[in-house]
């Protein structure tokens, strides 16, 4: 490793920065809603006993193929082990962008210089975009950790290492773990090391052929079906990034490697056009970096430290954004009571959307609009993460009401007694925070043959006031909701495990040993 120096500190500095505001604002995390989502897989891991192929926690009684690759979620099932789920939750929210920060100046200082390392974390750190997501976005914004270490470990020849980083971001996401294997692939190809990368390639699809025949098996109940985002197109790291590209195009070699990433996330633009405007900020970064360096090492000494603290304060302090237009839609159904009225019995009680699969970034009624995420609402947006950090919004759903709610659940529940809410989003918190399974979903990317009906709960949420049939038997209420058991009992069946807990601890621990032997032990 290089020794250190000024432009080091810059970075350190930076990074120790912004890990220090977001400990004092720590009332953020975990940030909006999708975390819900991982903690609700990871907790019906816990109940389960391990990895399971069933998706028996939404969508219940009957469930859904369960296709979500589980890195993640066995992480958060080996930690929950020794912290409160949700603490887990939160530090996952929480770690996600400092982890980024981390690797993206290790790479960049290890594989360019120190100087392209101070750069290149400094226009990632600028980006509220790319802060957003990291916080959101668990499981891509792991992938988005793990690829600066894998281009790193593959130019410094770890190639075992290589190998595991990338069996890890195949079973980190379904999306981004392919352009991480497809950004690796054309590097490879366009480095004329075929050979090295080939085996990397190779072994990593072998590791990861029980997980690819699973989703091969389901391939049916996938598809490309995403939420409308918009988004915004950061003015620096695009302009500055294009003259970073040109720079790398003609150094060629190893400052081909964000080139390789962005073109891969390029697709994404077109199915989803917010994820690829935040998540491409690591790949323009870099390039970034690069073309500050270069002009960097064109000034002199004294000049290049000036020139520094320049950049320092400019990208310190301004990002500007131009949004992108954003559609939201609410499905049809939403709007309408799903428990109509007293006199209704529940067997007449139809779902107010039979295939609806809940998007995580989708509006829905029972969300206070206080909580929505932070998304750029003028045509121009100026401040930097620095600047609107320490005065951001929370939009957690971690309240003293809605955790209330879910104690009245837990009070008053078995672990396999079904809840109706309506709305996967809060379906997939009361299962994150109770570990009673729902009648919604919120991964709509995979669907359901069933057919969400509130006949197949035991206990109903909704919101306080609204009328409820009159069998229901009330067990509480918030502020805010309120919480019925119906006079019979429904639960769901819990599958057995394919890979049990002590089975998948192991394998992370095997994981952790070969990064370790390949970069500390094995002689070059």
């Amino acid at each position: 490793m290089k020794k250190m120096n000024a432009y080091d500190l810059f970075a350190l500095g930076l990074i120790g920065l912004f890990t220090l505001i977001t400990l004092l604002r720590f009332d953020l995390y975990p940030v909006f809603v999708d975390i819900y989502y991982h903690s609700s897989v990871a907790g019906s891991f816990e109940k389960a006993g391990g990895i399971v192929l069933w998706d028996f926690w939404e969508f219940a009684p009957i469930g859904r193929p369960h296709l979500y690759p589980p890195f993640l979620h066995a992480l958060m099932l080996f930690f929950s082990e020794f912290l409160n789920p949700m603490t887990v939750a939160k530090l996952v929210s929480f770690i996600m962008f400092p982890a980024s920060q981390i690797t993206v100046w290790l790479f960049s200082r290890e594989i360019y210089s120190r100087k392209a390392g101070f750069y290149s974390v400094l226009l990632l750190s600028s980006s509220e975009q790319y802060f957003q997501l990291q916080a959101i976005t668990s499981a891509a914004a792991l992938v988005l950790v793990l690829l600066p270490l894998l281009f790193l470990a593959f130019e410094k020849r770890y190639h075992v290492a290589a190998v595991i980083l990338l069996t890890l971001s195949l079973y980190t996401h379904v999306g981004m773990g392919p352009i991480a294997l497809g950004s690796f692939t054309l590097y490879t190809i366009m480095q004329d090391r075929r050979k090295d990368g080939l085996k990397i390639v190779i072994a990593s699809l072998l590791l990861f052929v029980p997980w690819g025949l699973h989703l091969l098996s389901h391939s049916e109940s996938l598809s490309a079906n995403s939420p409308q985002s918009g988004g915004g197109i950061m003015i620096f790291p695009w302009i500055i990034g294009i003259i970073g590209a040109y720079v790398s195009c003609k150094r060629k070699k190893e400052f081909l490697i964000p080139i390789c990433i962005l073109i891969c996330m390029i697709p994404m633009a077109f199915t989803y056009l917010g994820r690829f405007t935040g998540h491409s900020i690591l790949p323009l970064a870099l390039l970034s970096g690069i073309a500050l360096s270069h002009i960097d090492d064109s000034l002199s000494r004294n000049r290049s430290i000036g020139f520094a603290l320049a950049a320092l304060m400019v990208f310190g302090l301004l990002a500007p954004t131009v949004a992108l237009p954003r559609q939201q839609r609410i499905p049809q159904g939403l709007q309408e009571n799903p428990l109509r009225t007293p006199d209704q019995p529940i067997s007449e009680v139809k779902p107010p959307n039979p295939q609806m699969q809940i998007d995580p970034q989708r509006r829905f009624p029972e969300i206070n609009q206080q909580n929505r995420p932070i998304i750029p609402r003028n045509p121009l947006q100026l401040p930097s993460l620095l600047i609107t950090l320490p005065n951001r919004r929370s939009d957690s759903y971690l309240t003293s009401d809605n955790l209330k709610m879910a104690e009245i659940i837990r009070n008053n529940s078995s672990e396999s007694e079904i809840v109706f809410i309506h709305g996967g989003i809060m379906g997939c918190f009361v299962t994150a925070t109770t570990g009673r399974p729902q009648i919604f979903g919120m991964w709509q990317e995979v669907s359901s043959d069933f057919q969400p009906d509130p006949k197949s709960a035991t206990l109903f949420v909704t919101e306080k006031g609204r009328q409820v049939p009159t069998e229901l038997i009330k067990l509480g209420e918030t502020q805010k909701w309120a919480i019925y058991r119906a006079p019979f009992r429904k639960t769901t069946e819990i599958p057995r495990p394919i890979v049990g807990k002590n089975l998948v601890y192991v394998l992370l621990v095997l994981a952790l040993i070969g990064l370790l032997y390949d970069v500390l032990v094995r002689k070059r």
